[in-house]
């Protein structure tokens, strides 16, 4: 577990980053810190490797003062993932994966086929490993920064806006791998973010901080979207948090009509073609898979898209989206194959959304479990922050800071 123990920090002008904090981050879950620019969340998570001090109060590493544990030796068994994934530019995937194990005296062997390995749990192909940065997306070069934050199997996970760099499609693919990650792997997480929608997401439990790193509010996701802590903590969720919290609970609760033949599936009838509801019909290929839907009752009508949800993996606000989006009112349920299983209409998503879910149902929607830590700073408003947190360096600048003393598995 980490835990911060009254720990703060003050600029040599004054200057007052965090403010005495008192927080308990669970082992094996995901913490996320997010608020404001400037309330010190990257002040916070880097004082975890003591890439920054703090001036009072202590850190604890299972226990341990960091400040008791040397720098280096600390970085070594702590990953860490930056913005822009930091990898070194003069050396290949592999190698930049093998950073630690290198510094930590193991043989080019060893550390290559550890290098390896993580590249095949990251979701990278062999054949990235011969690469050298400049020739990876920003998405491959972020999933090569994971791996190497994991290389030496640290049991702590610091992760400082990892995926901000990256296009949203890339980022949710990114996310969606770091939860699949974390159920394997249960590794302590610290994850630092400006996006509401991104810490509920992936954090077991999310703390939003406002000037200073005081806490405004510490709950598991779905608490934190149903129950803010006051009216600022509100506004700083925003007025679509309601839409968030759908993101948070399992797209199992919509009652799926099957296709065809089966209970339940009246008013729909198969065609040589696809299956029909009144004058529309589901076009399916010979896999059972939909291509679209087509107005029968329309001369020379076009195929429109035929919007889907797989209610063993996705969420309510898939199953809406599909829903809103289909031309018919109608999302097609789709097994992990793709292939047509049922259908949805509007109103069935709708029951499902006026059902009252349960926390723990909620937290089923993601991989791991809720389990929220504790803090003792009590519930403050969040403000806006005056005085800017600074960053001290980024991307190559501190990846040659890791290179040097081993800082961090990830760098």
């Amino acid at each position: 577990m980490i835990r911060f123990d009254g720990a703060g920090k003050r600029h040599p002008d004054g200057t007052v980053a965090v403010e005495g904090l008192d927080l308990d981050v669970p082992t094996g879950r995901t913490t996320v810190l997010v608020g404001p620019s400037g309330c010190g969340k990257t002040t916070l998570l880097r004082m975890v490797n003591r890439m920054v001090e703090p001036t009072s109060g202590r850190v604890l590493l299972d226990g341990t003062d960091v400040a008791a544990l040397d720098p280096a030796k600390l970085r070594r068994g702590i990953g860490y993932v930056i913005q822009q994934a930091g990898l070194f530019p003069h050396r290949r995937v592999i190698d930049n994966i093998a950073t630690v194990p290198y510094l930590l005296g193991w043989d080019r062997k060893r550390a290559r086929a550890r290098a390896a390995e993580l590249l095949d749990l990251v979701g990278l192909a062999p054949e990235t490993a011969k690469r050298y940065p400049f020739q990876l997306s920003g998405g491959q070069q972020q999933r090569v920064g994971v791996a190497r934050a994991l290389a030496a199997d640290p049991p702590v996970l610091l992760m400082d806006e990892p995926f901000s760099a990256v296009d949203p499609v890339v980022r949710a693919g990114l996310q969606e791998e770091l939860l699949r990650l974390q159920s394997e792997l249960h590794k302590t997480v610290l994850f630092v973010t400006h996006d509401i929608e991104e810490a509920v997401r992936l954090g077991d439990q999310v703390v939003v901080l406002r000037e200073r790193g005081r806490i405004a509010q510490l709950a598991d996701p779905h608490t934190l979207l149903t129950a803010p802590a006051d009216l600022d903590v509100a506004a700083f969720l925003g007025r679509d948090r309601g839409l968030r919290g759908l993101g948070l609970r399992p797209a199992a609760s919509v009652a799926v009509r099957p296709i065809p033949g089966g209970p339940g599936d009246d008013g729909a009838r198969r065609s040589p073609h696809g299956v029909r509801f009144g004058g529309w019909e589901l076009m399916l290929d010979d896999g059972r898979r939909p291509i679209g839907w087509i107005d029968r009752d329309a001369a020379g009508a076009a195929l429109e898209p035929a919007p889907g949800f797989r209610p063993d993996a996705d969420t309510l606000r898939a199953a809406l989206d599909a829903a809103v989006l289909s031309p018919t009112g109608i999302a097609v349920a789709l097994d992990p194959d793709g292939r047509a299983i049922g259908t949805a209409d509007r109103e069935a998503v709708l029951a499902a959304l006026a059902a009252r879910p349960s926390a723990t149902a909620a937290g089923t929607a993601k991989s791991g479990t809720t389990d929220v830590g504790t803090a003792k700073s009590g519930t403050a408003n969040v403000g806006t922050a005056k005085s800017g947190t600074a960053k001290s360096g980024t991307g190559e600048a501190e990846a040659e800071k890791v290179e040097t003393d081993g800082a961090g598995g990830g760098r």
